[in-house]
């Protein structure tokens, strides 16, 4: 790793004017350290799988125990509506669909986050029947930025504001393995094997939205989506290889992923029986939320406007409208402002009383390996250069 200046990285907050602030050192164990910007955990990996999960429960053992207390009771694990061994067994079935990096990675937590096996495996998918019912993604490059390189923003939402109490374990997770693929940056909660989204140590970026109303369909014999969509930032250094895992790879379910790297993106509207990639302009522009979108499609269900289809509509619309009206000025600033606009007033994010509940943001430039996150109700814009964090 790169010599920290005092262990501390420089960041920057932002939150209406610019503010500067620190990504603190706060702790070490077995090699993996832990930092902290703002309220948000920062927890560095290295090594093979296992140990990496050993230094993530080490490092988080408190706030692991926290939230392991919280999803229990949220979900009445232990009570007649859901029994303690049936959860337990339906987690691990659910775990034995993951590779196996996925499993070390667990087991090593359980084995120093003081919850031990069991109730990290159950730990691990706490989130799993939460309902999705948003998420929207922007990427620009090329005449739509202001040098060229590629901007990507993402909303991660739900159709439910249960996951409020959540939002202080929003964690960056920087694993560095070794012996076996590049660094990758996870953003997601505490200990979630449901990857979300991520960019890695080469400059891709990805993020995953439901794509149910188009294709609702389950096979469920498949490979987790989350674990390969994880396999996929390991391997990857190239859009071409992207191209090549979505060739061979097909959803378990219908999923939407956005996919950028330092000079341009596309929007895989990954289907359980094909996908299509799609751009809205070749010159640096694709929008996305929770339809498929691309001609070649015959299969896709007319998505109705309003609350009953997400607004998924007005969403995607909306961040296409923005991204052409600012052709040509947008940067990470630019983005930040895009996202942090409610559906009425022209962006894609959720307002109060729509029902629906917009979590976070997170605006990332993959050329520099820098993101910025907003963590509602928690913390406003907040910067964090990864590329010091990446071995």
């Amino acid at each position: 790793m790169k010599k920290l200046l005092g262990s501390m990285l420089l960041v920057c907050l932002l939150a209406g004017a610019a503010q500067s602030g620190e990504v603190k050192f706060l702790s070490e164990f077995e090699g993996g350290k832990l930092y902290r910007a703002g309220r948000i955990n920062v927890a560095v990996m290295k090594g093979n799988f296992h140990q990496m999960g050993r230094q993530y429960g080490s490092l988080l053992k408190e706030e692991l125990t926290e939230f392991y207390a919280m999803a229990a009771k949220q979900t009445g694990i232990g009570t007649p509506r859901a029994p303690y061994d049936e959860v337990l067994a339906e987690a691990k079935t659910g775990l034995a669909k993951a590779p196996f990096y996925v499993r070390e990675w667990v087991m090593g937590m359980g084995e120093t986050s003081g919850l031990g096996a069991d109730r990290q495996i159950i730990a691990c998918q706490a989130l799993l029947p939460i309902v999705m019912g948003g998420c929207s993604g922007l990427v620009a490059w090329g005449d739509y930025t202001t040098n060229g390189a590629t901007v990507a923003g993402r909303n991660w939402d739900l159709a439910t504001k249960s996951l409020e109490p959540y939002q202080k374990f929003l964690t960056v997770a920087v694993f560095n393995p070794t012996g076996y693929g590049q660094g990758v940056a996870d953003i997601n909660y505490i200990g979630q094997i449901t990857w979300q989204s991520a960019i890695n140590a080469s400059g891709l970026f990805y993020d995953l939205q439901n794509g149910a109303m188009s294709d609702p369909g389950s096979a469920k014999n498949r490979l987790n989506a989350n674990s390969a969509l994880m396999s996929m930032m390991l391997d990857s250094t190239s859009l071409n290889q992207v191209d090549a895992f979505f060739d061979a790879v097909r959803a378990e379910g219908g999923l939407i992923i956005n996919v950028a790297d330092a000079e341009r993106g596309y929007c895989y509207e990954w289907g359980t029986f094909d996908y299509r990639r799609r751009v809205d302009d070749e010159k640096g522009l694709v929008a996305s939320s929770n339809h498929f979108l691309a001609p070649a499609w015959q299969t896709t269900r007319d998505i109705p406007m309003g609350k009953a289809a997400a607004f998924s509509r007005e969403r995607q619309s909306n961040l296409l409208e923005l991204g052409r009206k600012f052709k040509g000025r947008i940067d990470a600033g630019k983005m930040m402002e895009f996202f942090d606009a409610t559906i009425p007033k022209g962006g894609p994010s959720f307002h109060e009383d729509s029902g629906l509940k917009t979590y976070y943001t997170i605006v990332a430039v993959p050329r520099e390996l820098k993101i910025w996150l907003h963590v509602r109700d928690l913390q406003g814009w907040t910067g964090i250069d990864l590329k010091p964090l990446f071995e």
